[in-house]
């Protein structure tokens, strides 16, 4: 490994989505008082498919990952953020905590520098704000390419997205999109896919299942790596570069999407069911999940995120749902059992879903 940091805090941390502008300001003054007393003080702008997210820490750890993962925006007198997050550690009397105010579009970190939670509320600010000012659909799911044709898996955190679509890679026409998140516009019939980010940040455990995986991660920076060991700990992840996985050639920036794959895992399920759009619709606006490793508290328990994406800061189903249904317009939707079938068994099913799109 390039490096490895060990958080404390290894999974997301207790959150608060819908602070006052009152409660927001006292929080900003607590945070701005503890980086007016570090030696240690990170800013960064990040282009978050064009808006510009500015981090203030004292986390080099955070602000290390931060200028990995993201594009950078200009950093002149003249250009001001679009939205704010502040990640501060050390703070007297806080549990690790996470907060937002939607008005000021502000995000606050308090004793956390846990990677995924402060990108994933990143991804949510600029989509609080692509949504609302420019109608952009921001979807919690991987994206890959094959044969021309765009596919969005979308599920809950570690049920298969990344698995499935590295395998979809992995075919001569095959091309890697996004990994976790991306955004689309629906322009003249088609739902087009951009990228959010610049480099993935991926569960290093991946290896199991691509074992090639190994030698990139020992040249990546890591993040709650046990032990030298990429898979002892399910939620340990690394910063990787998407043009080493298969070279420049296997990387797209743009995908017109002509398929959607809904994953779960349950043993009672049929293997695969298409799904008409309204069916669709309800199933991702339910969002029936299982907990796992890194996703919270209560592992194994079941619980409910409204269309598998727990990065959306400000809750608008009805928005949510016209996204969905002009995307179900042009783009087929199919739901898949990983419970009862192997990972290549539900391959061959997504391969045969997207060659007949």
């Amino acid at each position: 490994m390039l490096s490895n940091y060990m958080t404390a805090v290894q999974g997301r941390a207790r959150s608060f989505k819908d602070i006052s502008v009152e409660e927001r300001d006292r929080l900003v003054a607590i945070a701005e008082e503890k980086l007016a007393t570090d030696f240690e003080i990170y800013h960064w702008n990040a282009n978050i498919h064009g808006i510009i997210i500015k981090l203030h820490t004292n986390s080099a750890h955070l602000y290390d990952f931060w200028v990995e993962n993201w594009y950078p925006a200009p950093r002149t007198h003249t250009v001001l953020p679009h939205g704010t997050l502040y990640a501060v550690m050390g703070v007297d009397g806080f549990e690790p905590t996470a907060y937002y105010n939607h008005e000021t579009r502000t995000a606050i970190f308090i004793n956390t520098e846990y990677y995924g939670q402060c990108k994933s509320w990143a991804l949510g600010l600029a989509a609080d704000i692509l949504e609302t000012q420019h109608g952009i659909h921001s979807i919690h799911g991987s994206c890959a390419i094959v044969g021309g044709k765009g596919v969005v898996i979308i599920a809950p955190t570690g049920t298969g997205k990344s698995t499935h679509t590295w395998g979809l890679m992995q075919l001569p026409d095959g091309k890697i999109h996004s990994d976790d998140w991306c955004f689309l516009q629906y322009k003249k019939g088609l739902a087009m896919a951009d990228i959010s980010e610049r480099k993935f940040y991926i569960r290093t455990d991946m290896v199991k299942s691509f074992p090639n995986l190994k030698p990139m991660l020992d040249r990546c920076k890591c993040e709650n790596v046990t032990d030298n060991d990429y898979t002892s700990f399910g939620n340990s992840r690394a910063i990787l570069n998407p043009e080493w996985i298969g070279g420049p050639d296997k990387f797209v920036e743009r995908a017109v999407v002509k398929s959607v794959i809904l994953l779960r895992r349950d043993r009672e399920s049929p293997p695969e069911v298409k799904l008409p759009p309204e069916d669709a619709i309800r199933i991702l606006e339910q969002g029936k999940y299982q907990v796992l490793s890194g996703a919270g508290a209560n592992v194994g328990e079941f619980g409910y995120e409204s269309f598998y994406n727990p990065y959306l800061l400000v809750k608008r189903p009805e928005v949510q749902k016209s996204f969905f249904a002009r995307l179900f317009e042009v783009a087929s939707c199919h739901i898949l059992n990983t419970g009862v079938e192997t990972v290549e068994e539900s391959q061959q099913r997504i391969r045969r879903i997207i060659k007949e799109a």
